[in-house]
């Protein structure tokens, strides 16, 4: 009966400072970010400012969350040990018999649910959630890129010049190819956009016909165009971001698996795709690391707060690795599995240590 009531009281306390952390940096994400987009909110037309905004931090706040959310399950954990450490409760629950690694059970337990839950976000919304936060971006920073390539299952497509607030393109050239790779027919717009049921609008029209040999068999003018395409405006994010490797972090596993097998070259896909795997675990590796030395402390706790100074320098010091293996693997300095497993690994295998050898 004690161990069900200490399990609901440490449930209920981790839970609050995780929804509580969660929320204050959510809020601290927002300020920080809206205070360096004032200059850029300026150019946007006020009606649309609120809108455009509300709608961003929607898409981008639930991924910031699920980055930090393994640092905020042993920030959590670690205000709520040392709250207990301060009080004498767990000394209390250690003297009545309990052992502190049946204390904390149930902070790994909803780390293992919070850890699942996070994975999961990632690979069904992540995606989606990013390309939209980016597009609105974008948006909100009144943005103009130039020269981006795009594929459609169709066509190829090269835009002169795109602008994100009013979704117009100028100079579009759309490229069609002949079975065996030829030019078939090449269609050049002044300006273009896309219309509301998804394809592609084009004005100031010219089209040139090619057959097989590349020979020029028709040519012609015309006000308009409209073309059946695939694309959307988030392809031209994604073609805005793909030189600076942005928006390969956040694919999906079967995609970045994909990658791996069309680009087995490329070293990148690989580790991005066992660092995915490796993060499933992450919040419970971090608990085995940071719990001893939080309880290291337990007799000379005066604050709460070194409980999440102890947890930000164990949490920060498995960043810091991740960051450092990966760029290593992405330069083939390191094999990419290695990369993605490493950090992972040395973190886990110094918890498990520590956590085997402190005092319960």
């Amino acid at each position: 009966m004690l161990l069900k009531r200490v399990d609901r009281y440490v449930s209920g306390s981790f839970l609050l400072h995780f929804f509580g952390a969660a929320c204050l940096i959510a809020a601290l994400y927002g300020s920080f970010d809206l205070l360096g987009r004032l200059d850029d909110l300026e150019k946007v037309a006020p009606g649309r400012t609120v809108s455009i905004l509300g709608a961003y931090y929607a898409h981008v706040v639930p991924v910031f969350l699920a980055d930090v959310a393994p640092a905020l399950v042993l920030v959590s954990a670690g205000m709520v040990l040392v709250r207990m450490a301060k009080a004498r409760e767990l000394l209390a629950l250690q003297a009545s018999g309990a052992s502190l690694r049946r204390v904390v059970a149930p902070v790994f337990f909803w780390a293992l649910l919070i850890s699942i839950g996070v994975f999961a976000l990632r690979e069904a919304l992540g995606p989606e959630l990013i390309r939209k936060g980016q597009l609105l971006s974008h948006k909100l920073d009144d943005e103009v890129e130039k020269e981006l390539f795009l594929s459609d299952s169709r066509f190829k497509a090269f835009v002169g010049e795109y602008d994100f607030d009013s979704g117009t393109m100028k100079s579009v050239s759309v490229l069609e190819f002949h079975p065996k790779g030829g030019l078939k027919r090449m269609t050049r717009g002044e300006t273009g956009g896309w219309l509301s049921d998804g394809s592609l609008w084009l004005e100031g029209v010219e089209v040139r016909e090619f057959d097989a040999a590349g020979r020029e068999i028709a040519a012609a003018v015309l006000p308009s165009k409209r073309i059946e395409t695939d694309l959307t405006p988030y392809n031209i994010v994604e073609a805005a971001e793909e030189g600076r490797g942005f928006m390969a972090a956040f694919r999906p596993l079967w995609d970045l698996r994909r990658q791996m097998e069309e680009h087995p070259d490329v070293p990148h896909f690989r580790v991005l795709f066992h660092s995915r795997l490796a993060s499933l675990v992450g919040p419970i590796v971090l608990l085995l690391m940071g719990i001893p030395c939080l309880v290291g402390f337990e007799q000379s706790v005066t604050s709460r707060f070194l409980g999440v100074i102890v947890s930000v320098v164990v949490a920060a010091g498995l960043y810091v690795m991740t960051f450092l293996f990966t760029s290593m693997g992405n330069t083939a300095a390191v094999n990419p599995v290695v990369a993605g497993w490493l950090p992972t690994g040395i973190v886990g295998a110094a918890g498990v240590y520590l956590y085997a050898s402190m005092r319960t």
